[in-house]
């Protein structure tokens, strides 16, 4: 073999050795930013969403202080509850249920209607019937909470 063959084997060999590196850390990078592996800033902004969320869900039902610091611990735990659901729409759909039963011992009639429509919209269907997977997660986590 030639010394000039010799020194373009070599330099090949050192071009796929560092795509291969390049291309491993970056695969990583990218894996870590998508799955939400990259720090808090993904905790930052659940816990901004809790924060909207509570703060929603005063301003709807028109809340007074008492009723705030009764709702607030039951807004917070259901909403880290969610978190930990993941993607899981029935799951989420019926831990939103649970809030609402919880939410409405606390709060008046004309109070309940709003908090009722206040999730009406934020489901996409509202005249969707919750399915009797959803309906047991319901009762059994309202059962859990008394």
């Amino acid at each position: 073999m030639t010394p000039e063959k010799r020194k373009t084997f070599l330099w090949v060999g050192a071009a796929i050795i560092v795509g291969i590196l390049i291309g491993s850390v970056t695969t990583r990078m990218f894996a870590r930013h998508f799955r939400g592996h990259h720090g808090g800033h993904r905790r930052e902004m659940r816990e901004g969403q809790r924060i909207a969320l509570t703060d929603r869900i005063f301003a709807a039902v028109d809340a007074d202080s008492s009723q705030r610091k009764l709702m607030k611990p039951i807004i917070e735990k259901t909403a880290a509850r969610i978190d930990h659901l993941g993607g899981r729409r029935d799951n989420r759909h019926a831990a939103l249920d649970s809030l609402r039963v919880k939410l409405s011992l606390i709060l008046r009639e004309d109070q309940r209607k709003k908090l009722g429509e206040f999730f009406s919209r934020k489901r996409k269907s509202s005249s969707k019937k919750v399915s009797s997977k959803s309906a047991s997660f319901v009762e059994a986590d309202y059962q859990t909470s008394l």
